[in-house]
């Protein structure tokens, strides 16, 4: 038990959003893939992020479910309001878990995939980047959300010859395209970088993907490609994402919340506070859904049963710290309390 809290707060200055039980877990099987000596992975950016504090995770509860993929799209902005200041060498992973043991197929997965990063554009409610294409089939194409390009990439646990593409859990690695500034490939650490990376791939995958690792702006290279590898390390025919017109992303959501104004939902943020907002409001930085909603009557009684202690959780964590580090004081053996106290004689 001791260890699993050592695990627990080990980690949690690194998540954006709710821990839940199994996600310690998912961090250190990921970080300890990253730091293995024995087999480097082959992602050097990766590697460089877990080395220097640039990692940053985030948990949602079910990938089957969309009712718990609201959690998405905070922890993404989330990130992006502070990931210039963590580090050049960041990333941000998403693990999803899994409530039945469906055994996925990988293009189960890749449907799936491709389903979030559509999910996250149509509730977006921010214009498209204007230096960025909406067209898939061009080689100035990224990711894009809040305004910021994103290369991304997906691993699963159906991927078995792409050993590079592996993961226990399904995940999402979202990686700002201002972290490889500087690494282009006529550049002499961009060509570095990716010699290395794609001798690490050759060295750890049963198929060769490095024919697909292209570079974002060249005439050959189209960036969702790299995005979702299949095992055989072929990819779809064509991108099924769709970018709205500018202006137009999220709007359906928003239409949805002014229906659902006598709703509510509540919301917890990083210091497991709790909050009962309006279920069509977008979450301000830092707060994020739970899956209650309901009435604000429903919503109160939720918190209610959940907000045990008051206390912020980083106080919580250094009030534990500080226990565990003041030695207990012995025990006083229970025949000394069952003695009569002493009299004093009169002098």
């Amino acid at each position: 038990m001791a260890s699993e809290i050592d695990d627990r707060e080990q980690f949690e200055d690194l998540v954006l959003g709710p821990l839940p039980s199994w996600g310690a877990d998912s961090i250190q099987t990921m970080m300890s893939t990253l730091r293995s000596t024995a087999e480097p992975f082959p992602c050097i950016f990766a590697v460089a992020a877990a080395n220097r504090g640039g990692l940053r995770f985030g948990f949602v509860d079910d990938l089957h479910d969309q009712s718990t993929w609201s959690t998405l799209p905070d922890i993404l902005a989330t990130y992006l309001a502070v990931y210039q200041e963590l580090s050049h060498n960041t990333s941000l992973v998403v693990f999803f878990g899994s409530q039945d043991d469906q055994g996925d197929d990988i293009l189960s997965y890749e449907r799936r995939f491709w389903s979030l990063l559509q999910y996250l554009h149509d509730g977006d409610g921010e214009p498209w980047p204007s230096d960025i294409t909406t067209e898939t089939d061009d080689p100035g194409w990224e990711f894009s959300f809040r305004g910021t390009p994103i290369f991304v990439v997906c691993n699963t646990p159906a991927h078995r010859r792409l050993r590079s593409r592996n993961s226990p859990d399904f995940t999402i690695t979202f990686q700002p395209r201002w972290v490889f500034e500087g690494l282009e490939p006529y550049s002499a650490r961009g060509a570095a970088a990716r010699r290395t990376i794609r001798e690490r791939l050759r060295r750890m995958d049963e198929v060769d993907s490095t024919p697909l690792l292209g570079s974002f702006g060249d005439p050959d290279n189209r960036e969702w490609k790299q995005y979702f590898l299949r095992d055989d390390a072929t990819v779809a025919d064509s991108c099924p994402f769709l970018a709205a017109a500018a202006g137009a992303a999220g709007a359906g959501r928003a239409s949805s919340g002014q229906a659902s104004s006598h709703l509510f939902k509540v919301v917890v943020n990083t210091e497991e506070q709790y909050s009962v907002w309006p279920l069509g409001r977008r979450n301000a930085l830092g707060w994020f859904d739970t899956p209650v909603t309901g009435t604000r009557e429903q919503c109160l009684d939720s918190i209610e049963l959940a907000w045990t202690d008051l206390r912020p959780s980083s106080l919580r964590r250094r009030m534990a710290r500080h226990r565990a580090a003041v030695p207990s004081l012995p025990s006083v053996p229970d025949d000394v309390l069952d003695r009569e106290p002493a009299t004093i004689a009169p002098a």
